[in-house]
């Protein structure tokens, strides 16, 4: 047996580059974690300078509680950290970085310099490179860390490296999501000589959007909806555009767990169902989401580069993502647009136009005797509040409430089918769980026959119902809401076929109407299925005005 063949442990700096192989992979990972330790530092301003796309320099600097000067040359070393003090504080991680890898992984392929001053200390310490000497530095309250000559000891790493626009633009990606992950700190970015991002901190929902629309686009924020929901100790908040505006790709998907962005498949997967009926294949939905939850319920330490993450009840989490995105999207929830909020207050409302001032002898329209005879529906071309026509029937004007007669029509078709005992039941093809109570777990364990009868199937989990079944009818139904609403009605003693048959007529989603062309298409399929509907509102100026007003 040769010497080569024996075993012996690494060189320190061979096993600090082969550790930096899986934490640093480009320039963007170096700004990541540099950034990602001035947050851990409790920093309100961050700056970044970057040379050559970051190959040539990065530094960061940040107004953080800093580095004691003793602790400098253990910033350097493997698996020294601030963070983390025992085995137990794994199960509650706070902070996003924990590992102590970080610095010395980034030494050891780079010239770094590290400066520090704390609140208790006159002057600043700077330490360079390997050295374990300290030396006196003029230096703000914080910390600075200069990155030179990256890969500078592995040439081949180095080849590897994209063109500057390529690098450059990774960085601005990372920058990007480390700025929505934290609207309170402020951050700036010097990314080449004539490209400077610049992000101030912020403390309320218009600077945050601000933040997002620079970030985003203003597009994104002119089709956004905000969101925010809790449950028991878990909240989902933040935005998400309108299925209507999807893209062609994935670029404006963030979303964050506690404060760390994170790439999670059952995260994608919840909110691809979400929309999964809304958009066209091929397109994706864009939004910047915020999951808090327990730090024991969550286990970031999978990876490290800290990107995936480990659920305790993923399946929980996936039904919440799901179910509260529903929610936000289904179309009585448009007052949470993020958008049309924020024309609205730039816009004046105007008078009604002189093309439909009506004559003040229109109060109302003469019904015909016989509800047999011809309608004669005429296609319109007015369209308000994507609910309302104005349409000539018989050559008068008349307003239809197209919402409202959609829903009278299927809550028919519904009653018709639950009488005839034809009602269809649709299968949830990847089955979700809705956290509920424990006492409504067990009424609909109870009343499982008639629940199965009107096309119901819930199975009992320990944090809520399985939705395995629904009515055909209601297969946009927000599922959620629908069960909250099916055992709330059990808990109010609302237990039998009937009652439920009433209750399920009551959660019929509303037409969803997004163009004249779509409602004129739904007035032609109503027909006169619904005379009597179409005559409910006759057409006059004071209902005219109300259109206008709002």
């Amino acid at each position: 047996m040769t010497a080569s063949t024996r075993i012996h442990p690494l060189p320190l700096h061979l096993a600090n580059q082969i550790a930096a192989g899986e934490v640093i992979e480009r320039p963007a990972s170096v700004v990541k974690e540099l950034v990602e330790n001035s947050i851990d530092a409790g920093a309100k301003q961050i700056d970044i300078d970057i040379d050559g796309a970051g190959s040539k320099l990065i530094r960061v600097r940040d107004d953080g509680n800093g580095i004691h000067a003793d602790d400098l040359p253990l910033a350097l070393s493997r698996h020294a950290t601030s963070k983390l003090h025992s085995s137990e504080q794994l199960s509650y991680i706070d902070s996003l970085g924990f590992r102590g890898e970080a610095l010395p992984s980034i030494s050891s392929v780079s010239q770094l310099t590290l400066t520090s001053r704390q609140a208790d200390n006159d002057c600043g310490w700077q330490l360079v490179g390997q050295s374990e000497d300290i030396i006196p530095a003029a230096h703000p309250l914080g910390t600075t860390i200069e990155v030179r000559d990256l890969f500078f000891n592995l040439p081949a790493r180095r080849r590897f490296l994209r063109s500057n626009k390529t690098e450059q633009n990774h960085i601005l990606t990372t920058l990007y999501r480390l700025a929505l992950s934290r609207f309170d700190i402020g951050f700036s970015c010097q990314i080449s000589a004539t490209n400077r991002l610049k992000l101030p901190s912020s403390t309320n929902t218009a600077g945050h959007q601000q933040r997002i629309a620079k970030i985003c686009g203003q597009s994104f924020i002119k089709h956004a909806l905000y969101l925010e929901q809790t449950f028991d100790e878990i909240s989902l908040s933040g935005w998400l555009v309108k299925p209507s505006a999807h893209r062609p790709q994935t670029d404006i998907q963030y979303f964050f767990i506690n404060g760390r962005v994170i790439r999670d498949r059952v995260i994608n997967h919840a909110v691809r169902q979400a929309y999964a009926d809304q958009i066209p294949a091929g397109r994706h939905a864009a939004y910047v989401l915020y999951l808090t939850l327990p730090l024991d319920r969550v286990d970031v330490n999978v990876h490290p580069t800290k990107h995936e993450v480990r659920f305790r009840d993923a399946r929980l989490i996936h039904g919440l993502i799901t179910a509260a995105i529903n929610d936000a999207l289904s179309p009585e929830n448009d007052i949470n647009n993020v958008g049309e909020q924020i024309e609205l207050t730039n816009t004046k409302i105007s008078e009604p136009s002189e093309s439909y001032q009506l004559d003040k002898s229109v109060r109302k329209v003469a019904k015909p005797h016989s509800q047999s005879a011809t309608l004669a529906i005429e296609p319109s071309n007015t369209l308000f509040h994507q609910r309302y026509l104005i349409v000539h029937l018989n050559h008068q004007p008349v307003l239809v409430d197209l919402q409202r007669a959609d829903q009278q029509l299927r809550q028919q078709t519904l009653m018709d089918a639950i009488k005839t005992g034809t009602l269809k039941s649709r299968p949830i093809l990847v089955p979700i769980t809705v956290p509920t109570k424990k006492e409504f777990i067990s009424l609909s364990e109870q009343h499982a026959v008639v629940l199965n009868r009107l096309g119901m199937e819930f199975i009992a989990q320990p944090e809520g119902l399985m939705v395995k079944h629904i009515p055909s009818l209601l297969s946009q139904v927000n599922l959620q809401q629908f069960v909250q609403a099916i055992v709330t009605a059990l808990a109010e003693q609302k237990t039998s076929f009937e009652q439920l048959s009433q209750v399920l007529q009551q959660q019929l989603p509303l037409a969803a109407i997004t163009s004249l062309e779509q409602a004129n298409q739904l007035l032609q399929q109503l027909g006169e299925q619904l005379y009597d509907e179409l005559w409910t509102r006759p057409l006059d100026q004071q209902t005219l005005s109300s259109l206008f007003s709002g």
